[in-house]
């Protein structure tokens, strides 16, 4: 195959913009909208307004990193080599923890489908686990499987989104739309600011674009930009949802935007926002988040933080034993019961404490490979990323221990479970590898091969 053929093969600047736009919109704003509307009503606005600066900011460490030396598979390999293994292993419960995003997807389409479909209303936990084990055989056979009609829905996902948008305008009720009235209405800081941190899980997405810089024509520039312009488009469109949503809202409570769509939409309509606009939403989102959950566990089996088996990829480039743990994981959520409310709030939790360690990246990364720094693929004031960077660190925290605070006993008891069995599953890795003569945290924090290369060519440079 010739150099031009890898050429054109290779995703370009507006390729990853739409990836990126892509990855974000999915079925999270859906259920997250009415979630932020029934807490603190109009006051979702504003909270739309900060969780997209928080997401902007939030993504500057990962823009820097990535104009410096981009890295597929960068959530793991930033922590681990730039700061330490440990936070690497922080990453990789990310992924481990992602099936509470993976159920929240099944959830919520059976909370759609029924919908549809009322006589079915008895039988949503049995919807969930149906779609995430179809799914989980379409993920099984590779990305390449589903990407044949992913572009197709994700369009069709767009104008149902547009049509719920420019109908419902001319039917708003402005009235409904006080933030007075909701400031009055026993608004808290803390609330507000859970639901600035769910609402953030719905514009996170675009950071996956950076996962496959491999496969990107200018990854040091076209990354970069994705992860700044793909959220901003997505948040100025999350924001005429609100607002349609808000104004046109049949109660003082919301159980999803169908109900909202059928104040304006005729039956026809209605049908269509439904199929094209949630249910095609988590159709457009599982597998890739699947997948994204397998790559995060499968790039730790690959350094040797799981033993040998479970890194081992079927002929499709799918690992079959993480896909098990992901899928049962997801499947074991569902049947529990769990709301949408209470499964995205643990992603949400889950996502925003993942963003410390990747906050604390540019100040590495400059240390260690000064000369790399010096020559980025889009020129930006340092000055500046430090700032955001630190500006993004202390909200992770505060957005972290906020929500935290405001998960129940279950939730709780999930999140810190499956912390504490990591990381002692990690120790005694550590010391079996350490029994057969070798030293699995040094071979974790060992300089990584290309970037210490681009560090040499950089210095060579005048």
């Amino acid at each position: 195959m010739s150099s031009r053929e890898n050429t054109v093969r290779k995703i370009g600047l507006f390729g990853c913009i739409a990836n990126g736009i892509g990855a974000i919109i999915g079925s999270g704003i859906f259920g997250t909208l009415p979630e932020g509307i029934n807490a603190i009503g109009a006051m979702v606005i504003p909270a739309l307004l900060v969780a997209a600066i928080y997401t902007v900011a939030n993504m500057f460490p990962n823009v820097y990193a990535s104009s410096v030396i981009p890295t597929s598979g960068s959530f793991f390999l930033y922590s681990t080599k730039l700061i330490h293994p440990f936070f690497g292993l922080w990453m990789t419960l990310q992924g481990i923890l992602q099936p509470a995003l993976i159920a929240t997807f099944a959830v919520m389409f059976a909370e759609y489908f029924v919908v549809l479909f009322p006589a079915l209303a008895g039988y949503k936990i049995a919807i969930g686990i149906i779609l995430l084990v179809f799914f989980g055989f379409l993920a099984w056979l590779g990305n390449h499987t589903f990407a044949s009609v992913n572009n197709i829905m994700v369009i069709v996902m767009l104008c149902a989104i547009a049509v719920y948008v420019l109908i419902g305008i001319p039917n708003i009720d402005m009235s409904r739309i006080s933030l007075r009235q909701s400031l009055g209405s026993g608004l808290t800081l803390t609330s507000f600011s859970a639901t600035v941190g769910l609402l953030t899980s719905t514009l996170s997405g675009a950071g996956s674009v950076s996962q496959i810089a491999d496969d990107t024509k200018n990854p040091r520039r076209d990354i970069p930009l994705t992860l700044i312009l793909a959220p901003t488009i997505v948040c100025i469109i999350y924001m005429l949802m609100a607002v349609v949503t808000l104004g046109c809202m049949p109660g003082a409570q919301v159980a999803n935007l169908a109900d909202v769509g059928g104040q304006f939409l005729g039956s026809g309509l209605l049908t269509f926002f439904i199929v094209g606009g949630p249910i095609c939403g988590i159709l457009t989102s599982i597998v890739p988040v699947i997948m994204l959950s397998c790559a995060l566990i499968q790039v730790s089996a690959d350094h040797r933080v799981f033993p040998e088996f479970v890194a081992k990829r079927n002929k499709y480039g799918v690992s079959t034993v993480i896909l098990v743990f992901v899928m049962g994981f997801s499947i074991f959520l569902v049947g529990t019961g769990s709301g949408f409310g209470q499964l995205m709030t643990i992603f949400s939790f889950v996502n925003t404490a993942c963003a410390v360690p990747t906050c604390l990246v540019p100040f590495y990364l400059r240390k260690r490979y000064p000369n790399a720094c010096r020559h980025t693929g889009l020129k930006l004031n340092v000055p500046m990323v430090y700032g955001l960077s630190i500006f993004a660190l202390v909200v992770s925290i505060y957005l972290a221990v906020t929500m935290f605070i405001e998960m129940d006993l279950l939730s709780w008891a999930i999140v810190i479970t499956t912390v504490v069995i990591s990381f002692l599953y990690f120790l005694l890795r550590v010391l079996w590898i350490k029994k057969q003569g070798g030293d699995l945290i040094a071979e974790l924090h060992a300089p990584y091969e290309p970037w210490e290369q681009r560090e040499k060519e950089c210095a060579a440079m005048k």
